[in-house]
């Protein structure tokens, strides 16, 4: 995605949130938003928490970095539940870890004083973890930038309704949604 058609004035000072289905652009679109940042020297100012696992059956993926990038940049191990679970339960114990996983990141005293904050696939999170605290730390930051699966590619697991419910929550504590398509 060329940085010279995304606008960071359309993502400064706000919490957006950019939902779709597998494979609609959510980390892509993300991607253009931080390389457009980087190039205006703003890196030093961005954490981000990659939340996504390595791109398996062709589903997720981490963001690639820009060239020149200095910010933070966290990637912890992460396991796709529904890709990789033979049951419902599988499932649960898989999302509960990647939330114990990810819970001390969370915990960065950086992120209390973070200028821009960006958070790849931030569903992973949400299947088994703590909206409160995800809550506080997206409004800690001056501007938050967020992609989230929001679509029906996975089975109707007990997972898959709390992590839609909560992206449902998300999207009313944020104030610009960005939905993409297929």
């Amino acid at each position: 995605m060329p940085t010279t058609a995304i606008s960071t004035r359309d993502y400064d000072g706000r919490r957006t949130l950019i939902i779709g289905d597998v494979n609609s652009g959510k980390t892509r679109l993300t991607e253009g938003v931080l390389a457009a940042w980087t190039t205006q020297d703003r890196s030093p100012d961005i954490t981000v928490l990659d939340l996504a696992p390595q791109t398996r059956q062709s589903i997720g993926g981490r963001l690639t970095l820009p060239q020149g990038f200095k910010g933070v940049y966290q990637a912890p191990s992460i396991i796709p539940p529904r890709l990789t679970a033979k049951t419902e339960e599988e499932a649960e114990r898989l999302a509960r870890a990647n939330a114990e996983t990810i819970a001390p990141l969370f915990r960065n005293p950086r992120l209390s004083v973070c200028p821009i904050l960006i958070i790849n696939d931030v569903t992973l999170y949400l299947q088994a973890g703590d909206y409160d605290h995800l809550q506080q730390v997206i409004r800690s930051a001056a501007t938050a930038l967020i992609n989230a699966y929001y679509g029906h590619s996975f089975p109707d697991f007990r997972l898959s309704r709390r992590e839609r419910l909560l992206t449902e929550r998300l999207m009313q504590d944020c104030n610009h949604i960005i939905r993409l398509t297929n």
